[in-house]
């Protein structure tokens, strides 16, 4: 019983590991290991993810924001196309300014159900861009408008939102840990000689950790790369993998692995003026590191202040203060809100929580929706219960 739950539930494998079995107990001799693995033997590990669910998904979302923003009423519809295209186009930071400058004159001219759509679509747009702290922080706004106005719709929308907010949550942490399983698959592999697969798992950890913004965990994976390319005693590709890892390290803060990656190619024989040209970007995206947290530094004080000025009653200081908060913001790059994450098993545990909040908010939401009549939007609420897992 013990042999039979530790062998793996691939039938592939299953047929080797007998044959294995078989031959070692009739001859008394361990088989000689296999360096070129099946070419199906990939299919034995898991996938870091689905790409057409994931493509999917992301359709979704755009399809999403671009019927919110036809919800707001705009005036100036130049303005409407251009934050349109910034959105297509996947500038977000720039969009949400400008949509805050939008939900400010709301504001001043009573239009809570104009608000209510703004901050509904910025809870959107920050979910696709993985933003999910901003994301709902903007969708209780969008909430907590709905229920004092009694939009019944708007509360509905606002709970399905929140709900494909934990489903991203709870996915991002499931390829994050996927991702850090395989890629001690992949050093395991190396070590047995299973090349060929290991090399597909190793692109696969670094493709998967990118999309999630988990750059040191790509960086990590690079390394390994690089080492894997030694083995064959191919400097340049070991030297370029080696080069992309200093990159990550310098670009989330951990410029003193970069600068120790660098001396290390330097000590294996790296052209001098390579190394000084790629000292030169390692230091540029270390500075490049240290702005992004000035400015984010700069978008927290805005905002404590933006909190204490509501909190007096005073909106329209408040607001001034917050789209500050989202100039400065605007002004980081890419990268500065994910330098440091979790390390993935809290993020995997914690996301077990998630999960349960995924299903209450859209049990919520299918239910007004229903109650509203609209038993196609309820039901495709329903079918997102799919996506939890």
């Amino acid at each position: 019983m013990e042999l039979k739950r530790l062998m793996p539930e691939s039938t592939t494998l299953n047929v080797i590991l007998g044959i294995a079995l078989g031959y070692y107990l009739f001859t008394g001799n361990s088989p000689e290991p296999v360096f070129e693995p099946l070419d199906n033997a990939a299919d034995a590990y898991p996938k870091i993810f689905d790409k057409d669910k994931s493509s999917q998904f992301k359709l979704d979302q755009v399809n999403e924001v671009s019927t919110q923003l036809a919800k707001i009423n705009f005036q100036n519809k130049p303005l409407e196309q251009e934050i349109r295209l910034l959105l297509l186009n996947g500038e977000f930071k720039k969009s949400t300014t400008m949509l805050l400058e939008i939900a400010a004159l709301a504001i001043t001219e009573g239009d809570n159900k104009k608000l209510g759509n703004i901050m509904l679509l910025l809870g959107k747009v920050a979910t696709n861009s993985q933003e999910l702290d901003s994301a709902e922080v903007y969708l209780q706004e969008a909430l907590d408008i709905a229920l004092q106005t009694g939009d019944t719709m708007g509360a509905a929308r606002s709970y399905q939102q929140f709900g494909r907010l934990h489903i991203r949550s709870r996915e991002m942490a499931r390829n994050a840990a996927v991702a850090y399983d395989t890629l001690w698959l992949a050093r395991n592999q190396i070590s047995r000689g299973q090349y060929r697969v290991a090399k597909t798992n190793l692109q696969q950890v670094i493709d998967s950790n990118m999309a999630i913004r988990r750059y040191g965990a790509a960086a990590s994976a690079f390394e390994t790369l690089s080492d894997f390319h030694r083995r064959f005693e191919d400097t340049y590709l070991a030297q370029d993998a080696a080069m992309e890892a200093a990159r990550l390290y310098a670009s989330s803060g951990r410029v003193t692995r970069s600068r120790e990656i660098l001396e290390s190619l330097r000590s294996e024989g790296l052209d001098m003026l390579q190394a000084e040209s790629m000292r030169g970007e390692i230091e540029a995206l270390f500075q490049q590191h240290q702005n992004d947290v000035a400015q984010t530094a700069k978008a927290r004080d805005y905002q404590m202040l933006y909190r204490h000025y509501k909190a007096r009653g005073d909106y329209e200081r408040a607001w001034k203060l917050r789209i500050l908060a989202s100039k400065s913001l605007a002004k980081t790059s890419e990268r500065s809100m994910y330098a440091r994450q979790p390390d993935v098993l809290a993020i995997l545990y914690n996301s077990n929580f998630t999960m349960n909040k995924a299903r209450k908010y859209l049990a919520q939401a299918s239910n007004l929706f229903a109650g509203q009549g609209e038993d196609v939007l309820s039901a495709s609420t329903q079918n997102m219960y799919s996506l939890i897992y």
